[in-house]
């Protein structure tokens, strides 16, 4: 054997190796959090769809427009792998409908604010994309005009035969949630843009809610002796971390001054884990196994401004995508539509007051940003109060003290009035030990942490003074998804029926079920929740919504 030829087989050899040690590593790491999220058949889908892509790309490759495709296809990959790498990595869970929502209807300095999260996680990425790439060049070089062709037909043998299993489901179930689309490419390596087609098609769906709407055509209105509303939308805020329900440390210091002027739900629990879905099922008939278009349409803001309300909704959440989401459409409603791009929740109150000038009877919607992650940026320097040790722990109960502040201080500005103010959080968080920040928003089947939060309803002397109030501590478990009902009654909206969900209606029934709806639109029943994020999972029964729920 010549010296040329010894050589020449020790390079085939030496390609060989990088290019399965290459492919090995581009498959491992892209089924690296869907082996720990996903049952074996999901994984084994997209083991297979991925070695037939590398494979196809690797036939086209040697020309000029093979090589462009891949490029493209690896970056389709490695964005893929990026996104649900990083999720699970951040909150363990895989990336789901209500992440893709978020990221869709997000803004700029909520972006800035999570970037620090995710950034740390790009050299994966990169690392993801090269081997995969390097992987598709070294097959190039081996695989003959046969295989080639073998290969592009399994490919496209592959596609066709989930293509038509998904089509063929979906005409037997009549399923309207997941798109076509969305249910072939969640069994591809391209998964995560299934959860974008669907959360894009919600918000289309959310600007009929918008758009539409309840007529109220029986709707009347009894006054109430109060002139103004006040409801503050809370957000990430923990039941457990608050003083006002037993938490060691000085957190709510405003909040244990009201208990003679308020109703205080100790048990109340959100009808959802994420902001997104959370607020459109608290302020409308929608619950978690009825959500519905109709539903979202009949929410507070049309129902108050029927009734003759001028209505005002200020919002730290940021204006992108206003138009887009559930939350936004509700919003939309509004006589008055404020999105205020600051800094901190106090940035609000220039708003408020300017509400709170004009004449007539009011209802203002405050939405705050409260103590979503990173809690560290929640606040301003001057209201740095715990000091621990413990950054994270530190930064949270901060968060949740300035929201007590800015609830303080909206109280404040109605004492002198007859008003009432009515603070909920629209989800709770679960605190995870083995994560930096501690606590993370709930996901896929969460622990009851990430539903459990504090509200109350508050009222003003000079309201308190013009008629009988209930006030003390509702001792019972209270669903959130009543308060649109809680709220017709709180502000004497009848709609022409019955309103037996409503705490203060003579009809009223507590409930005896509580379905929530976890990001990825699970329903589950709280009750068989486990109570702590580091509890084992229980072996518990995911829930039908109903036919047209979306």
């Amino acid at each position: 054997m010549s010296f040329v030829t010894i050589v020449a087989t020790k390079l085939r050899e030496e390609q060989r190796n990088a290019f399965f040690l290459c492919a090995s590593l581009s498959l491992l790491m892209l089924l690296w959090p869907v082996v720990f999220t996903q049952p074996p058949r999901f994984v084994l889908r997209i083991a297979v769809c991925n070695i037939l892509l590398i494979t196809s790309a690797a036939a086209f490759y040697k020309s000029l427009p093979g090589k462009i495709i891949s490029l493209a296809l690896c970056a389709c990959l490695s964005v893929n792998f990026a996104i649900d790498f990083s999720t699970y990595s951040i909150y363990e869970s895989e990336f789901n409908v209500a992440f893709a929502m978020s990221v869709l209807t997000t803004h700029m300095r909520e972006i800035k604010s999570m970037a620090s999260l995710y950034l740390y996680y790009m050299p994966v990425a990169i690392a993801h994309f090269s081997f995969t790439l390097i992987a598709i060049h070294l097959l190039s070089n081996k695989i003959n005009r046969r295989q080639s062709i073998v290969s592009f037909v399994l490919l496209v043998l592959f596609f066709s035969w989930f293509s038509f299993s998904c089509w063929s489901k979906k005409q037997k179930d009549k399923e309207v949630y997941y798109p076509l689309a969305a249910r072939i490419l969640v069994n591809t390596p391209f998964y995560v843009a299934a959860d974008f087609i669907i959360a894009n098609r919600d918000n289309q769906l959310a600007a009929k809610v918008g758009q539409g709407g309840e007529n109220y055509t029986n709707l009347t209105w009894q006054d109430q002796n109060i002139e103004t509303y006040v409801v503050v939308i809370g957000e990430s805020a923990r039941r457990s971390n608050m003083q006002l329900y037993g938490f060691p440390l000085s957190t709510t210091p405003a909040e244990m001054k009201i208990s003679n002027n308020a109703l205080i739900f100790e048990k109340a629990i959100a009808p959802a884990s994420a902001t997104v879905l959370a607020v459109p099922m608290i302020l409308s008939r929608a619950d978690a196994e009825h959500f519905t278009v109709d539903n979202l349409s009949q929410n507070i803001v049309n129902a108050a401004n029927k009734a003759g309300f001028n209505t005002y909704w200020i919002s730290a959440q940021g204006n992108s995508g206003k138009s887009n989401n559930y939350v936004a459409a509700i919003a939309a409603a509004s006589h008055h539509l404020h999105w205020v791009d600051g800094h901190y929740d106090d940035e609000l109150l220039p708003w408020f007051d300017d509400a709170l000038k004009q004449p007539g009877k009011k209802v203002i919607f405050l939405h705050i940003n409260g103590s979503h992650e990173l809690a560290c940026t929640r606040y301003p320097e001057s209201h740095d109060y715990f000091h621990t040790g413990n950054k994270y722990e530190d930064c949270y109960n901060n968060a949740i003290r300035f929201t007590d502040y800015f609830l303080a201080e909206v109280m404040e500005r109605l004492t002198n009035r007859s008003a009432s103010l009515l603070y909920f959080s629209d989800h709770g968080l679960e605190k995870n030990a083995q994560l930096e920040s501690v606590y993370m928003h709930g996901s896929r089947f969460p622990s009851k942490e990430a539903y459990d939060v504090p509200q109350f309803l508050w009222y003003s002397d000079n309201a308190l003074k013009s008629q009988p109030r209930k006030t003390g501590k509702i001792e019972m478990p209270w669903s959130t998804a009543n308060n649109y009902f809680l709220m017709l009654s709180w502000m004497g909206i009848k709609t022409g029926e019955p309103n037996c969900r409503s705490l203060f209606d003579a009809c009223f029934q507590p409930d005896n079920t509580f379905p929530v709806m976890d990001g990825g639109r699970h329903i589950f029943e709280y009750q068989q929740l486990r109570a702590h994020f580091n509890d084992p999972k229980p072996d518990i029964t995911v829930k039908k919504a109903s036919k047209n729920s979306l």
